[in-house]
């Protein structure tokens, strides 16, 4: 993730330039999305709106100047680079959205997909309304929420933190919206995962804004169809048809259908990449 730091800005260009390589880089192994910057902090640095419930001279930060964050994002994508950015407070997403919008103004003719909004954790009807207006793709991480459940309580309270990551809203309001861990932060287990969207637990503080929930067949979905279509690549992943890449994992219960609480307890029986078995140790695939 490309933070600010110390940098000027032509030092932060240099460093995009000497990459070398542009979005889309790499083959079916291992391909680059794009770059990802951090606009604001997280459970303790997200930029707010309203002060912190446990410290009232205190609204979070921001890393970078929007100015500065617009020309080099202006940067990146005159050079094929997508562009994610980490916001999550309300004041962080309404700040990016501003840069994105003049992004786009800039650069008529931009790809849809190629400017992202990570997290969105605060992201009120009319910050999502925009959102899609502008057909900025959205990515969520219920695992946060699972981990980071108990600090974010403390610092935001019990009404912010009821609606951080409203993934139903989004989803009915007509977002592009997918669904990652954002490990190492939290758990990099896909199960967890569609678990907490679907009964929007945590660790440590229940159950957080379950008017947000969604149905197990939607966060499957969020987590192949809707991924291949933030790459780029519904084309070739996301679904189990002819012609397309045989990536794909077994289990033994049905992740749509089985009882919600056995989501996190699911273990793959096999696993395929690209047609070919790559964990199977029960050889129900035959021996290689």
């Amino acid at each position: 993730m490309l933070a600010p730091m110390a940098a000027t800005q032509a030092e932060r260009m240099a460093i995009i330039e000497g990459f070398g390589v542009r979005s889309g880089f790499g083959d079916d192994f291992f391909k680059l999305w794009g770059l990802k910057f951090g606009l604001d902090g997280g459970a303790e640095g997200g930029a707010l709106d309203e002060p912190y419930v446990n410290n009232q001279g205190y609204r979070g930060h921001l890393l970078w100047d929007p100015d500065d964050l617009l020309s080099v994002i202006n940067f990146a994508v005159r050079r094929g680079w997508k562009v994610g950015t980490h916001a999550i407070g309300d004041r962080a997403v309404r700040t990016l959205l501003d840069v994105y919008e003049q992004v786009i103004q800039e650069n008529p003719g931009l790809k849809p997909g190629t400017l992202v909004l990570e997290h969105g954790f605060l992201a009120d009807a009319r910050q999502r309304a925009r959102a899609i207006r502008l057909g900025i793709a959205v990515t969520v991480q219920h695992p946060l929420l699972y981990t980071l459940g108990s600090v974010l309580l403390d610092g935001w309270g019990e009404r912010r933190t009821r609606e951080i990551m409203p993934v139903r809203a989004w989803l009915d309001e007509g977002a592009s919206l997918s669904a990652g861990t954002d490990h190492p932060v939290s758990s990099f287990n896909p199960l967890l995962a569609l678990w907490g969207m679907v009964t929007r637990g945590t660790l440590k503080v229940g159950i957080q804004g379950p008017e947000y929930s969604i149905d197990q067949y939607t966060a499957v979905r969020l987590y192949t169809v809707a991924g291949a279509q933030l790459n780029g690549e519904s084309h070739r992943r996301g679904t189990l048809e002819a012609l397309r890449l045989a990536d794909l994992v077994a289990f033994r219960s049905n992740p749509i259908t089985c009882p919600i609480d056995d989501l996190p307890l699911l273990r793959p029986v096999f696993t395929m990449v690209g047609g070919q078995a790559v964990y199977d140790p029960e050889a129900i695939l035959g021996k290689s």
